[in-house]
């Protein structure tokens, strides 16, 4: 769910996320395969998880206690220009409730580490540690700092063409599993399958990863090259290990078909860059031939873009309010309602049904909900994701990036999803032969979701 400005915004695992980032996103599990050494901000992140009121207290210690030194902690001072220190300045200076303290303190923590760490590390590499902990312990799984690697296949992501397997996933609890594959893509065609979690790639553990963006660094590469990836498979509670061909994968956002003389389909796998422009093409498409009403088909679709999102509902609905925004942004609060304009691309009439489940997340949301809202939907499935807040990418001069949850979105009814999901008004669940299976391959006679729906439209 991205914010409508101009700064460059998309929704990632988020994932792509962490909960959900766009394509080849992977999957940390409890496991004893090494990790990468070289992999060091991993590291650094997990010690200032812990926070940074904790490391101060431990690097305090350390320093004196591993020199040999017999001083009691309350004899210990702090001071920038000579690294020897009273207590009394740690409590007037560094503890004090101010900007400039809290500055202060940065500082002396970073010196502390610069002089004292078993390791030799610059004060580039310390900054960069702690800027990573400083993310990660704003409370938002949806805030986090992007390399200029990771920025490059998050922008291809979203552009909808990249080289790499033609896998998506997001985070699910301690894990990150499969949620969705390309059709024909080199992980289709490997074996690898929906709700698989990933352990390790090349070897190393995913778990010793920061995020899911640096997972998909390692899986993405070079068309031509391989990637030796091992899964976990849950339903069978088995590990499997492939070894696939990186190829240049292009993921069309909308598959568009008739079902009956009067019942169109239309899936949405993805809210990308253009894709409001092919949804309408297809929609325009499925009423000329003779589309009454429409099923949208939104399972395993993470999100995307919030324009776009706002284009296909302005381009469905009549006049009226679409989606309000809530947040902060340049030093100031904001809030924001967007609405639908009076012209429609569709009969006032035309009636919807989507399709959600478990990995249907932010715009796929705000997309089935205002639909709901308007009473011009009703949801089919299992409950969605329950990500209702939305991020902003501001870009770095050395070419990263640092996304920010920075506002919240409640549906036409005032409602926000965060957390909790929208609850489908049929709870319909797949069998369990088909759950791990791209949608485009279940026969209608296993898909009881899209069956359902069938007979909801048949009834109006």
């Amino acid at each position: 769910m991205q914010e409508n400005q101009n700064d460059k915004q998309y929704n990632p695992y988020t994932n792509h996320s962490n909960n959900y980032y766009q394509a080849d996103e992977i999957i940390p599990q409890n496991n004893q395969t090494p990790n990468k050494k070289e992999k060091k901000k991993d590291i650094w992140g997990y010690i200032l998880v812990s926070g940074i009121s904790i490391l101060l207290t431990a690097s305090i210690f350390i320093v004196y206690i591993a020199s040999g030194l017999s001083q009691s902690l309350n004899q210990v001072y702090i001071d920038s220009d000579n690294g020897i220190f009273k207590e009394e300045n740690i409590d007037s200076d560094i503890s004090a409730d101010s900007d400039n303290s809290a500055m202060k303190k940065f500082n002396t923590i970073r010196d502390l580490i610069l002089d004292n760490y078993y390791e030799k590390l610059s004060k580039n590499e310390i900054i960069e540690a702690m800027t990573l902990g400083m993310l990660e312990n704003l409370g938002s799984p949806y805030t986090f700092y992007l390399s200029p690697e990771e920025v490059e296949q998050m922008e291809d992501s979203m552009s909808g063409a990249y080289s790499g397997i033609g896998a998506t996933g997001e985070k699910v609890d301690d894990h990150y599993q499969v949620s969705d594959l390309v059709e024909d893509s080199p992980a289709d065609k490997a074996g690898i399958l929906i709700n698989d979690i990933f352990v390790s790639i090349d070897g190393y553990s995913a778990d010793g990863y920061e995020d899911v963006s640096a997972l998909a660094a390692d899986i993405r590469g070079e068309k031509g090259t391989t990637v030796e990836i091992q899964i976990l498979r849950p339903s069978e509670n088995k590990r499997y290990t492939f070894t696939v061909e990186r190829k240049e994968i292009t993921n069309s956002n909308i598959h568009a078909k008739m079902l009956d003389d009067n019942i169109g389909y239309v899936r949405i796998t993805s809210f990308n860059d253009g894709v409001s422009d092919n949804f309408i093409e297809a929609m325009d498409q499925l009423q000329k031939e003779g589309a009454k009403n429409v099923i949208f088909d939104l399972r395993n679709n993470g999100g995307g873009y919030v324009d776009e999102v706002l284009d296909m509902l302005d381009y469905l609905l009549p006049e009226g309010l679409l989606i309000t925004e809530v947040g902060r942004r340049d030093g100031k609060d904001f809030e924001v309602e967007e609405y639908s304009d009076e012209y429609m691309g569709v009969p006032e009439d035309m009636k919807y049904v989507c399709l959600i489940n478990q990995n249907s997340a932010s715009a796929s949301e705000l997309f089935s909900g205002c639909l709901r809202d308007w009473e011009k939907a009703q949801l089919v499935g299992e409950k969605s994701f329950g990500k209702g807040v939305g991020t902003i990418t501001k870009f770095l001069n050395d070419g990263s990036a640092v996304q920010i949850t920075n506002f919240y979105y409640n549906l036409p009814n005032g409602e926000n999803i965060d957390g909790e999901g929208l609850e489908p008004d049929y709870l319909v669940e797949l069998p369990e032969d088909v759950k791990n299976v791209i949608v485009s391959r279940i026969n209608l006679e296993q898909d009881l979701q899209l069956k359902k729906a069938i007979e909801i439209l048949e009834k109006d």
